[in-house]
């Protein structure tokens, strides 16, 4: 058994624990109950696959919650059949006091948790009682909605009021840090997260899961609850095109500045940026081929058109001096001398070729920034060309 090194509370020196004392009430109770939550954890889909962690803080009156003994869960087991004797108990700083004893095959031998560094890490910054690590596919998939968004948001959702310092009024932000293949290496990203936002009591991990912590294991397990339940909510108004980050939650086309704007999509790194400091979100929505659907023709001419048009311009704009976008430019240009030059030659006598509105090469011709159009009547379309450059 590793020692424990003495610490000072008030200047009164508080000794390593007894060995009485790691087998007493207080630390089996604690094994007890890690136990029983990772079955009910499994059962929600949190630590499946050996996936997840929990632990807890030995609560004990006497002893100030920094110095308080520390259980947690051990690795790459079957969270659901966990039992007490499985379980590590570690000092505040992280020294082994107690560790299982090893398994007959198939068992691996046993490991701490290798979450244990992000552990020690919320209770130091936080002063936390108990930290969950969830591999909820909820925690997972909302991540992925906005790729490039340093963080979650969402507001006027009633189990906001789960979280602890929020209201059903007040926009929920949760950081976002990128995945990483070894948990260790986690560490110095979520301290950085818990730093710049200081209110919050979680860290998503894109592609991964989720950190949660609170002031004890009652608190961190019903704000898991909650958090989960509005990860799953954002997820499915995703899925019906209705934006979760704004009070509303109306139609994400719908939204003020455009498809997929509003906090939802927020790409500043801390939160109350600046919107300066943003990056413009992804769009969210694709506009496809109309033809053969019962669409009105005045919803395809007074929306969908000037929309496409709107944002294919934005785009370009924001685009136009990257390799990408002048490679498609050009392509785009090859296939409008090709299909010209096959019209020209077919000597067929096109009613839309006689009117289209361009003289000679002109269209070819090098203009900043200007929009050619180029009306074909006989075909009944338009095509425009928005910022070529031609």
């Amino acid at each position: 058994m590793a020692a424990v090194p003495a610490v000072a509370v008030n200047g009164v020196k508080l000794g390593m624990p007894s060995q009485a004392y790691l087998e007493g009430k207080a630390v089996k109770d604690t094994r007890v109950l890690i136990s029983d939550l990772c079955r009910q954890f499994y059962n929600l889909g949190w630590v499946s696959g050996t996936g997840g962690s929990i632990t807890i803080k030995v609560h004990d009156d006497s002893i100030p919650k920094p110095h308080q003994l520390i259980v947690m869960s051990p690795s790459g087991v079957q969270k659901e059949r966990m039992v007490p004797e499985d379980m590590y108990v570690l000092s505040p700083d992280g020294s082994i006091l107690s560790q299982p004893s090893p398994k007959p095959y198939p068992h691996k031998p046993p490991k701490c948790s290798d979450c244990g560094p992000l552990f020690l890490k919320a209770y130091e910054m936080c002063n936390s009682g108990a930290v969950i690590h969830s591999h909820g596919v909820e925690s997972c998939l909302v991540t992925m909605l906005h790729p490039l968004s340093k963080e979650f948001r969402i507001t006027h959702m009633e189990m906001i009021k789960g979280i602890k310092g929020h209201g059903y009024y007040d926009e929920l932000v949760v950081p976002i840090i990128e995945n990483t293949a070894y948990e260790y290496e986690l560490t110095e990203s979520l301290a950085k997260a818990i730093e710049a936002y200081p209110k919050t009591t979680a860290v998503l991990v894109r592609n991964h899961g989720i950190y949660i912590w609170g002031d004890s294991w009652i608190n961190a397990k019903t704000q898991a609850e909650c958090y989960h339940y509005l990860f799953d909510a954002a997820i499915k108004l995703h899925q019906l095109g209705l934006d979760w980050s704004t009070p509303n939650h109306g139609p994400i086309w719908n939204v003020k500045g455009g498809l997929g704007s509003g906090a939802s999509a927020n790409m500043s790194v801390k939160a109350g940026a600046s919107a300066d400091h943003g990056i413009e979100p992804l769009r969210r929505c694709i506009v496809l081929d109309i033809e053969g659907t019962t669409t009105p023709i005045s919803f395809v001419t007074e929306v969908l058109f000037p929309y496409a048009r709107d944002n294919v311009g934005r785009h370009l704009s924001a685009t136009y001096e990257t390799a990408e976008t002048q490679d498609d430019i050009n392509l785009l240009r090859s296939q409008v001398r090709f299909f010209f030059d096959v019209w020209c030659q077919s000597g067929q006598n096109f009613t839309g070729l006689r009117d289209l509105k361009i003289s000679g090469d002109s269209c070819f011709c090098h203009h900043p920034r200007s929009c050619q159009k180029m009306v074909m009547s006989s075909f009944n379309f338009e095509i425009t060309l928005v910022y070529l450059q031609w």
